[in-house]
């Protein structure tokens, strides 16, 4: 079968906030600086406060931290940044590793209630989401920055 063929007809999937693509142990969400910048804003703190309380460096960029039990730092009881989550989050499923075979999809469908339910996302809307994960992630500054 083709890479991307068996979503050929579209893909099911309406989130239900379920927090089960949020809340496994050791999870990173990468954003862009601007994303980070916009949560800050939410909370109404500085920038720099937003990044020594919510994130940590991993693999040399920036991710929200998680908490010891795994969930992301912005899960309790949903998402409370669900109107502004980083584009990693609004994405899910429409990720290439989950698109790269019928047999990935069904493994992330097994956790993730949403997948093969609610809105049928067509293909050209599926490209768009994978085009969108492919942003400009924010990196790590050095230390003495």
């Amino acid at each position: 079968m083709a890479k991307g063929k068996f979503w050929q007809d579209g893909l099911k999937f309406e989130c239900r906030q379920c927090g089960n693509c949020c809340t496994f142990p050791g999870g990173s969400v990468y954003a862009s600086e601007r994303e980070f910048r916009r949560i800050a804003d939410y909370f109404e703190i500085s920038f720099d406060e937003f990044l020594d309380r919510f994130t940590e460096e991993m693999d040399g960029y920036v991710s929200l931290i998680s908490v010891p039990e795994g969930p992301c730092v912005f899960y309790k009881d949903g998402c409370s940044i669900y109107d502004m989550r980083p584009t990693q989050c609004r994405t899910f499923p429409f990720w290439d590793h989950v698109l790269k075979g019928q047999h990935r999809w069904d493994d992330e469908a097994a956790q993730c209630h949403g997948m093969n339910y609610g809105k049928l996302w067509r293909p050209n809307e599926i490209r768009e989401q994978l085009k969108q994960g492919e942003q400009a992630l924010m990196k790590a500054r050095s230390k003495s920055e």
